[in-house]
């Protein structure tokens, strides 16, 4: 029974040792992080519309619309004024990508188009009003599509006002030894 208990406790330690070498052998050095950035920043100037944030201990977030590298530093321009960061303080870059007007747009659209199609289908098949099963099929139509651009389109103007971002780049954290 001894001998059981030792030999787990043994297979626990060398096991636990082996995963811990094996974690801080992954993380990646900071020369590499920084030939991630570099390559992040070069990607990225290539398309001067692109609103890019970069975040660092030093400066706090700077945002800007023309990002570039220059030796050491990444370069962040505005209309107003250039902000020069070194690239080993760089610890993340967000780039923009768009709004959030096609989800939201879909996301009001889709219930507005389902509940435009049955009011129009109620009305179209009412048999107070003339209803017919071809009426009831056109007026559902026109329901589902009336009501689908009007909210569809209200949604994306609303989702226009929310811009998406992307995490291009982010500092890998450091190995506690």
């Amino acid at each position: 029974m001894v001998v059981n208990d030792f030999s787990a406790a043994l297979f626990g330690l060398i096991f636990g040792a082996a995963l811990s070498n094996r974690a801080q052998a992954q993380t990646p050095p900071p020369a590499y992080a920084d030939t991630n950035l570099r390559n992040s920043v070069t990607r990225i100037s290539v398309d001067r519309n692109r609103t890019v944030r970069l975040t660092s201990r030093a400066t706090g977030r700077v945002q800007g619309n023309r990002v570039s590298l220059l030796g050491d530093s990444v370069s962040v321009s505005d209309y107003s004024e250039v902000h020069m960061i070194a690239v080993v303080d760089v610890d993340s870059m967000w780039v923009q990508h768009g709004s959030a007007a096609p989800i939201v747009g879909l996301i009001l659209g889709v219930p507005c188009a389902l509940y435009g199609g049955l009011v129009g289908a109620f009305i179209g098949s009412d048999p107070d009003s003339n209803g017919s099963p071809r009426r009831a099929t056109v007026l559902l139509i026109l329901g589902m599509a009336g009501g689908g651009f009007v909210c569809g389109s209200a949604g994306a103007f609303i989702g226009s006002w929310f811009r998406r971002w992307r995490l291009e780049y982010v500092r890998p954290t450091e190995a506690v030894t």
